[in-house]
């Protein structure tokens, strides 16, 4: 495992001082992020652990009050992206850790820093601890073979980056067969989609019908609003982002629901003889 930091330094800059790497004009400055492969000794929030097979990060700037939006994403490799924003205030700035995966972007670790304020002629440093998800499961724990069951998961935590511009659409996915091993891929679920409101996302479903008792292993595939979607890169695949609950990559234990086999129903005759 390594750990990394996130820095990332709101460089406003006006137009009268001087040479400019960027294009800017007085209501505007250079977002300047700076990912840093070593442990932080500052005061300040420190890096969590974020998974070897971490590829790249995607990062967010959005405002809430002005709906300025933008995303920008930098490989692991790298040490700088810089961005040109507005200046202005009660910016949120998200960040997220992820990799390729079976033609998907999948989200790893999470942080955000909220309230953020960008004044002309003055630099704002932010420092963004990246944490995993956790998924709380709720709904029932038992099922009949061949009746509806309904669950419901919870992602917290993410390093606070969940609000309610995070979630767009969810889906479910069910198998009799575990795939816990994070290089097993999805199992398919056609039909089978989410009520997503904020962090909470609901299904309902059917269980299979068995003829004893057996787990039926639950996940979840959930897609990060568009507002997360980078359209520059060049692969198609990669522009969306989307997050496992639970997330098996980071080591969180998939879900499982029992399924009990249907009583099978058995008809007595009882009769007598008169002697």
């Amino acid at each position: 495992m390594r750990i990394t930091a996130v820095v990332i330094a709101l460089v406003v800059v006006s137009t009268l001082a001087g040479c400019m790497m960027f294009p800017v004009t007085q209501s505007e400055g250079v977002l300047s992020i700076t990912i840093q492969r070593r442990p932080a000794y500052s005061a300040g929030i420190t890096p969590k652990l974020i998974p070897e097979i971490a590829e790249k990060i995607r990062i967010r700037i959005w405002n809430p009050n002005t709906g300025f939006s933008t995303v920008a994403t930098a490989s692991m490799d790298d040490h700088q992206l810089s961005v040109v924003v507005p200046e202005g205030h009660g910016y949120n700035v998200d960040a997220v850790s992820y990799y390729m995966i079976d033609n998907r972007a999948l989200a790893l670790t999470g942080g955000s820093a909220a309230n953020v304020s960008v004044e002309a002629t003055e630099t704002t440093s932010v420092q963004i601890g990246l944490r995993p998800w956790h998924t709380e499961v709720g709904g029932d724990e038992d099922v009949e073979s061949g009746k509806s069951y309904a669950v419901e998961l919870v992602a917290t935590d993410g390093g606070g980056i969940i609000t309610r511009e995070a979630f767009e659409a969810a889906s479910l996915h069910t198998s009799t067969e575990s795939f816990q091993d994070p290089e097993a891929p999805l199992p398919d679920t056609p039909g089978t989609y989410g009520i997503v409101q904020d962090d909470r996302i609901s299904f309902v479903a059917t269980a299979p019908n068995l003829t004893e008792a057996a787990p039926v292993f639950v996940g979840a595939l959930v897609l990060f609003t568009r507002g997360w979607t980078d359209t520059s890169l060049l692969n198609a695949d990669e522009q969306p982002l989307y997050l496992e609950l639970a997330n098996r990559h980071t080591g969180e234990s998939i879900c499982q629901i029992l399924v009990t086999a249907s009583a099978s129903n058995i008809v007595i005759g009882i009769s007598s003889e008169s002697e």
